[in-house]
C-alpha cells in the first residue's frame, strides 16, 4: 500500500463504530431516547438547553415525554459520536475509490458499501424518534450498528493484511460463522428485551415466576410489526408478552453457550486455535450469562444494564476474532490473477 491511511482510518473508525453502539444503549437504558423528540437536532437546536425556564417551556409544549436535560445531552452525545463516525466512513469510501486503481486487491466496494450502511443507519436513527421508539425499528438500528462494526472489523483486517503484503482475503471457515451469526440473534433477542422493556417481567432465576404460572403470548411477544403511533417508552405489551421475550432470550444464552463450546472443543483438538483463546471467550459468554440473571435478580438496574449490552459488543468482536484467527487464505481461481474486492 502507497499509504497506511486508510488502515488508521478504519481503526478509529471501528473504535467509534463500538462507542457509537455503546452510546446507543446508554440512551435506551436510561430512557433517553426521546430525551430529543425531533432529529437530528434537539427541539429544533444541535446543543441541548439547558436552561430552566426554556426547559418548562419545553416540557409544557411536549408533554408526552420527559423534557430533562441530562437526557437530551446523553441523546445529542450519541448523534455527535455517529456524526463523526460518518464523516470518517466518507472520507474511507473516497480513498477507497483513490486506491483501488493503485494498490491490487484494495477493498474499495467494501468501503463504499460502508457508507451505504452509514446513510441508511443515518435514516434507522431519524425514524427511532420519530416513530416515538417503536421497537421493530429500535432492534433494527440496533442490528445496522452492529453490521457497521463487523463490516469495519473486516475492513480493518483486509488493510491490516494489505500493510503486510498480504493480497489474498481471508476464508472464514462456516461452522465459524454459524456462530458468530447465532451470537448476532442472541444479541438482537437482547434488544428486542429491552425494547419491549421485558428485562424485568420474569424475576425468578429458574423459570418466570416463583409459584405462579404464566401463559406466555409468543404471538404477542414476537409481531414484529406493531402499531406505529404510539409512544413506546416504557413499553405496551401485556405481561404475558413480555415473560415471552425474556425466556426466549434466555434459552437463546445457553443455545449460543453449548454450540460455542462444542465448536472450540473441536477446533482445539485439532490444533486451529489456542485452548488459552477459546477459554477465554467461554468464559466471557458465562460472565455474561451471570449479569443477564444478575439484572433479573436485581430488576434491571441502569449499570447492570449497561455492562450486560457491553459484554454482548464485546462477544460480538470476540467471536470475529476467533473467526478471523482460524481462517484461510482464498484461493485465486482466475489463472493466478488477484482479484478487486
Amino acid at each position: 500500500m502507497a499509504s497506511n491511511l486508510p488502515l488508521k482510518l478504519a481503526t478509529i473508525a471501528l473504535f467509534l463504530a463500538v462507542e457509537v453502539v455503546l452510546m446507543g444503549g446508554f440512551t435506551r437504558i436510561t430512557d433517553s431516547g426521546l430525551g430529543c423528540p425531533d432529529w437530528p437536532g434537539c427541539f429544533g437546536k444541535m446543543v441541548m438547553t439547558t436552561d430552566t425556564e426554556m426547559l418548562s417551556y419545553l416540557q409544557e409544549r411536549y408533554p408526552e415525554i420527559h423534557v430533562a436535560a441530562h437526557k437530551g445531552w446523553i441523546e445529542m452525545i450519541h448523534r455527535y459520536i455517529a456524526g463523526i463516525l460518518g464523516l470518517l466512513i466518507m472520507w474511507l469510501a473516497y480513498l477507497g475509490y483513490r486506491e483501488k486503481e493503485k494498490t491490487p486487491n484494495y477493498p474499495y466496494l467494501l468501503s463504499l458499501l460502508l457508507l451505504g450502511m452509514v446513510v441508511v443507519q443515518g435514516a434507522f436513527g431519524a425514524f427511532t424518534v420519530t416513530l416515538k421508539l417503536v421497537p421493530n425499528i429500535v432492534t433494527l438500528h440496533l442490528m445496522g450498528g452492529l453490521i457497521i462494526v463487523s463490516t469495519l472489523m473486516y475492513l480493518r483486517q483486509r488493510l491490516k493484511r494489505l500493510a503486510k503484503g498480504e493480497l489474498r482475503p481471508l476464508k472464514m471457515r462456516a461452522p465459524v460463522v454459524v456462530g458468530v451469526v447465532l451470537l448476532f440473534i442472541q444479541i438482537l433477542l437482547g434488544g428486542w428485551v429491552s425494547t419491549n422493556y421485558a428485562g424485568w417481567a420474569c424475576p425468578a432465576v429458574f423459570g418466570c415466576t416463583t409459584g405462579t404460572e404464566v401463559q406466555y403470548d409468543f404471538q404477542n411477544g414476537f409481531n414484529f410489526f406493531p402499531e406505529i403511533g404510539l409512544n413506546y417508552e416504557g413499553g405496551q405489551l401485556e405481561h404475558a408478552a413480555r415473560a415471552a421475550i425474556q425466556m426466549v432470550h434466555r434459552a437463546g444464552a445457553f443455545v449460543v453457550l453449548g454450540y460455542w463450546i462444542l465448536l472450540l472443543t473441536f477446533y482445539i483438538r485439532g490444533r486451529l486455535l489456542k485452548a488459552r483463546q477459546a477459554s477465554h471467550f467461554i468464559g466471557l459468554i458465562l460472565v455474561q450469562i451471570v449479569f443477564g440473571y444478575a439484572n433479573v435478580v436485581y430488576a434491571v438496574p441502569d449499570s447492570l444494564a449497561f455492562i450486560h449490552h457491553a459484554l454482548g459488543v464485546l462477544l460480538l468482536f470476540s467471536a470475529w476474532s476467533i473467526a478471523y484467527s482460524t481462517s484461510t487464505e482464498q484461493e485465486d481461481a482466475v489463472y493466478g490473477n488477484v482479484r478487486h474486492a
